[in-house]
Formats: structure tokens, sequence, C-alpha cells
């Protein structure tokens, strides 16, 4: 049995896990608190568990004084200052692929939402406008599928568009002999990241936001796309160039857009006032099957880093 710990939940968590933990700690939810609460509850906290809402800083890390664990209920932890925690000896770790699933069938739902139109036809119908003849869009079957990013996203992606009759290409990082084998196995092509822009119908991004992630389709990449290709993120909003997408859809150099991230996560962006883009408030995770598995997750991995040991999806 591990001692009592106080555990802070900053964002939405399956209340299943809540009750789980509650069964041996104290927890406390203050959901997307303001910077000066968060450092307060950090303050006393043992734990702190967020999602992808909150920005864990140096300074809320510092704050912490009895802080020995932060538990990502995601995947991604560019949310998280990651060598602040290591400088600490803080313990961080993630929950990687449970809700990979969820995402990539947002991934295929915003693929279909926006090469047929089914936003703006709702809301032209709402609005008593019935334009069916303009409202014509490709279909996916015998197109070529494009991911970035062969993770766990990145490949169920890839056979969810192959089970639409998509021919799949994919770049990677760090590509490898090990890795051709194994997507050649799946039945998908690796290329060159430039070479899959000019090639595919349909881009699909599903890589982590890093320092060699930030920015990496520009100005420059969505000119190699053509005025027929669409493009969809369900990575992070700081892997697209946003002022350069929406001079792109704006011009109709690209077709479209689906986007389920975006570079602030609040409030209207520029992209709302076009018609061929389709935005969803990074809900990609956000089923309930896929949050009672993360949540299934992380009260072993959390209890397991508060009773000293480390969680088995430790990142520092």
């Amino acid at each position: 049995m591990t001692d009592r710990a106080r555990i802070v939940v900053l964002d939405p968590v399956d209340p299943g896990a809540l009750a789980a933990l509650a069964e041996h700690h104290e927890v406390v939810e203050r959901i997307h608190p303001d910077p000066a609460e968060l450092q307060a509850l950090a303050a006393d906290a043992d734990a702190l568990v967020v999602r992808s809402g909150v920005r864990i800083t140096g300074d809320v890390i510092r704050a912490g004084r009895n802080l020995r664990v932060i538990a990502r209920a995601g995947s991604g932890i560019d949310n998280i200052d990651v060598t602040a925690a290591r400088t600490a000896g803080v313990q961080v770790f993630n929950v990687p692929g449970a809700s990979a699933g969820a995402v990539a069938e947002l991934a295929v739902g915003l693929m279909l939402a926006v090469t047929r139109n089914i936003a703006l036809a709702d809301r032209q119908i709402r609005d008593g406008v019935w334009d069916k003849p303009n409202l014509k869009g490709p279909g996916l079957e015998g197109r070529v599928l494009g991911v970035v990013g062969q993770g766990p996203i990145g490949s169920r992606i890839a056979a969810l568009g192959q089970g639409f009759g998509m021919r799949v290409l994919a770049a990677l990082a760090r590509p490898s002999a090990e890795r051709d084998r194994e997507l050649r196995e799946r039945g998908v092509e690796r290329v060159g990241l430039e070479d899959l822009l000019r090639t595919c119908d349909m881009v699909c991004l599903a890589v982590p936001l890093t320092e060699q992630t930030r920015g990496l389709v520009g100005a420059e990449q969505l000119a190699l796309l053509g005025p027929d290709s669409y493009l969809v993120d369900v990575s992070r909003g700081g892997v697209v160039d946003e002022a350069a997408l929406v001079r792109a859809l704006r011009e109709r150099t690209i077709a479209g857009a689906g986007l389920d991230v975006h570079g602030q996560e609040s409030g209207r962006p520029e992209l709302a006032g076009l018609d061929n883009v389709v935005l969803t408030p990074h809900i990609g995770a956000t089923t309930t099957d896929a949050q009672v598995k993360v949540g299934r997750l992380l009260v072993d991995e959390l209890t397991a880093a508060l009773a000293g040991g480390s969680a088995s999806t430790r990142v520092c």
C-alpha cells in the first residue's frame, strides 16, 4: 500500500479512473486553472495529471515542493517542460497508444467531412439553403493517402485508408531497412516528405510536436500540394504554419483541410471564416472507450510511480 498522496488533476479524466485513485489518495480536480492558481496547486501536490489543455512549465515544477510525478493522460508531452522535470527529479510518464484508434477514426472522419462537404452542407441546410449541385467532392477509393508519421496513430490511419481502397504512402523521421520492410508487409510505401506532398491526394499529419516537427508544413510544403489535394492534421497545431494554410485555402492552391489541432486552442481562429476547412476542438482522443482505456492505464502507472517505482512508459 502506498502512502496517501495528493494528486491534482488539471484536465478532464475518466471518472472511473478518478474514483479508483481516490480509494487510496487525495484527488483534487481543478480543470484548467490560471497560471497563479496552477503554481499554488503544484506547491502541495505529489502528482499532477494533465492531458493537452494545461502547460506544466519549469516555474510550475519548481513550485512543487513535494512534486514527484507528472502524468500525461495521453501521448504527446510537448506541454510539459521535461528538462525542468528531470532537473528537479520529477518522474514524467505518458500513456501512448491507448487512444490511437480514436484519433485515427477522427482523422478519417475529417477526410470524409472535408472531401464530401459534410460540415458545409449541414450549415447550409440549417440556413435553409439546398445547394446539392455545388457540394460535389472526390471519393476516397482509388486516391493516394500520404501519412506523415507511422507511430500507433499513423499506422492505424494507414490501415483505415487501405480499407477505403486508398494507396498509402508514408514519410518517417527515422527510416531504416527494418522499418521499410515492416511498412511493405503492411502494403505501405515509404517516400520522402517532398515526394509524398507532390504525389498524394490526401495528406494526414500524425507526428508529435518536437523541435524537428515544429513548422514542418509551411508555405513551401503547401505549395507542393496540388489544387485538388487535402490536408488533415491530428498531430499538434505547431506542426503546420496556420497563416500559410489560411492563404493556401483562401487562394484555393489546395482544395481543403481538416484540423483537430490548432496553434491556439481557444477563441475563433481565422480558419473559421473559410468554407473549405473542417475544424474540431482537439477531440481526437475523446471517445468514451478511449478515455476509459487511458484511465485504467493511468491508474496503474501512477500507482507504480507513487509507490517509488517507475512507470513502464516513463519519459524521464
